[in-house]
């Protein structure tokens, strides 16, 4: 039996956070991590556990030379981001691959079990942004998601610093 393709590799790690703009603060001065490009994200079309939802969060992220950073502050809504902090407080969340085909990605997953605690699609200036956080954490420790990038990023509110 040979080896299973990849499905790629982890390229962004994603934090929850009770105060961005703490947060964004502390990794620069400590870490040097920055600059952070700010968003609220509102996705037009959620799901939640299998049902329709919407939620709000605070988002930044900063890329390095490996990684992309994500620091997400929960605001409001039916997210795991809400739950995530209910149940463990502040941390590293969940881990992201970058993939072109989120359908074809999520099918291969699927057949293994694995199931999909959110997803969204409609994100990005184009709408053509899609991502699925899958519920891996008894198998790979983390929720895992797949994010297929929109063509076009919508502008920041704000970077920092």
């Amino acid at each position: 039996m040979g080896m299973p393709e990849s499905l790629g590799r982890i390229g962004q790690l994603g934090i929850v956070v009770r105060d961005i703009q703490a947060s964004m603060e502390h990794y620069w001065r400590v870490l040097g991590i920055g600059p952070w490009k700010v968003y609220t994200n509102q996705p037009p079309r959620v799901t939640y556990h299998g049902r329709p939802a919407s939620y709000r969060v605070r988002v930044a992220l900063a890329q390095t030379d490996t990684m992309v950073y994500e620091l997400l502050q929960y605001l409001e809504g039916d997210s795991i981001h809400r739950d995530f902090l209910e149940d463990h407080g502040e941390g590293i969340e969940h881990v992201a691959i970058y993939v072109s085909n989120l359908d074809e990605s999520l099918a291969r997953l699927r057949s293994q079990g694995v199931t999909v605690l959110q997803s969204a699609d409609g994100l990005g200036a184009s709408g053509d942004g899609r991502y699925a956080y899958l519920d891996t954490r008894s198998t790979l420790g983390t929720i895992l998601e797949l994010t297929q990038t929109a063509s076009q990023r919508l502008a920041p509110e704000f970077i920092y610093p």
